[in-house]
């Protein structure tokens, strides 16, 4: 279940909250949501692990997961994708702070939980690509398929045992999510 805090908050308030639920920021509204089940955080990793291994290997960026990203300013919005992939060229190791990423990752995974609604995804991709997303991949492991989602481009529909591809966000990275996920 979903509950929206109704006074409006900063991202640098965001980041010093109190609060012990996950949330997100959407407009200055605190969006406090369930924590994300054992099945939903075992997905995750292990499509961030062989993600992390090849951008590391690589030294193209920076895998992370779970942190959020400032998407939109005045009123902030801060989301928290599942999996997020910056770029080196935009952000060195060097550079990563306590604070939340500027601006949207390059590439943004969410893997969809049973309580998460058509609704909510299409309002989360909407913010990341406004936000200057290149590629998303929303996994959606009840229905066995990934929607591809990239700026300008009709979003794509990749059946769960079809390889997906990091195209020119990750050149060269494949991942089959069938062989990554049991369901």
């Amino acid at each position: 279940m979903i509950q929206r805090a109704r006074s409006p908050m900063t991202a640098e308030e965001l980041l010093v909250y109190s609060g012990a639920e996950y949330c997100e920021l959407v407009r200055g509204e605190l969006v406090i949501y369930e924590p994300p089940s054992f099945r939903h955080g075992a997905a995750v990793m292990a499509i961030a692990a062989p993600l992390a291994a090849y951008v590391k290997q690589r030294a193209l960026g920076t895998v992370v997961v779970e942190s959020g990203c400032v998407l939109q300013r005045a009123p902030d919005t801060v989301r928290g994708p599942d999996i997020s992939f910056v770029s080196r060229a935009r952000l060195s190791p060097d550079q990563i702070d306590e604070t939340y990423l500027e601006g949207a990752p390059d590439l943004v995974i969410e893997v969809l939980s049973p309580s998460n609604t058509r609704r909510q995804i299409r309002e989360k991709v909407a913010d990341y690509l406004a936000a200057g997303a290149r590629l998303i991949w929303v996994v959606d492991p009840r229905a066995k398929h990934v929607v591809v989602y990239r700026a300008d481009v009709p979003a794509e529909v990749v059946p769960w045992n079809e390889p997906l591809d990091g195209g020119e966000v990750i050149p060269g990275f494949t991942i089959t999510i069938a062989d990554l996920i049991s369901g």
